[in-house]
This record gives C-alpha cells, sequence and structure tokens, in this order.
C-alpha cells in the first residue's frame, strides 16, 4: 500500500532464530529454442567437463532451463551459497535452500513493483494443482 513502509516479520533479531526467504522473480519466455539452447551452453561452462548432448540431457525442459541460467548469474547454487557464507562471521549462518518452478503462473508478477502493491492475497500462493503426484 503506497506509505505503507512497515515490514512483515519484522521481529528484532535474536541468537538462534531461523529466517526463511521466499524469493519469487516471474519470467515469460520469448524464444523457447533460442533459451534452451543459451542454457545448455551455459550448462557446459559450469560443468566444463560435459559433452552436448549430455548438456541437451540434462538441460532438457523450462523448468531445467531457467535453473541453470539462475546458478549462472548467482542467485541459485554454489556462487550464491560462497557469497552467502562469507556473512558467516557476521553472525548469519547459510542454511538449506530450494526452488520451485510453477508454470503458467495465473497471476504473474508485473515488472514494476510498485504496480502490484494493491493486489490483494498472497503473492507466494501456489496454483490449485490439477492433479494428485
Amino acid at each position: 500500500m503506497p506509505g505503507d513502509d512497515s515490514t512483515i516479520g519484522d521481529d528484532p533479531l535474536a541468537d538462534g532464530m531461523a529466517l526463511s526467504l521466499r524469493l519469487r522473480r516471474d519470467f515469460t519466455v520469448t524464444d523457447a529454442d533460442r533459451l534452451l539452447a543459451v542454457a545448455r551452453r551455459i550448462y557446459r561452462e559450469i560443468y566444463p567437463d560435459t559433452s552436448a548432448a549430455e548438456a541437451a540431457g540434462a538441460v532438457s525442459c523450462a523448468a531445467e532451463a531457467l535453473f541453470v541460467i539462475l546458478e549462472h548469474v548467482g542467485l541459485l547454487g554454489d556462487a550464491a551459497d560462497d557469497r552467502l557464507s562469507g556473512h558467516a562471521a557476521d553472525g548469519l549462518a547459510v542454511g538449506g535452500w530450494r526452488a520451485q518452478i510453477v508454470i503458467d503462473e495465473p497471476a504473474p508478477l508485473s515488472p514494476y513493483p510498485r504496480s502490484d502493491c494493491l493486489r490483494r492475497g498472497d503473492v507466494f500462493a501456489l496454483p490449485p494443482r490439477d492433479h494428485e503426484d
């Protein structure tokens, strides 16, 4: 809400408290073939002993392509963990992480954060599942 600078979870820091970050970024695929090719090339950069065929097998869908790109830019994976672990001496111990790709989110976030300020509901709520696993 405009003018509302409060933070959800504005509890004071305390030793032993567990902090969890739920990060959501939405993307639109504008060129699937090119994105898949680039993700496979990046996979081979991250894992240099990998053949083109192995990269094609490892990066074969939307989620895998996005995870590889996010790892490459340092938002997920070893690079992010290494940078965050540099704060251990400052009192922040890095825990584990999980990420999930949601396909065809019915209410994607706007690229302009302020335009979503009046959005109601939980922006982290997952869309209803069509089937059981």
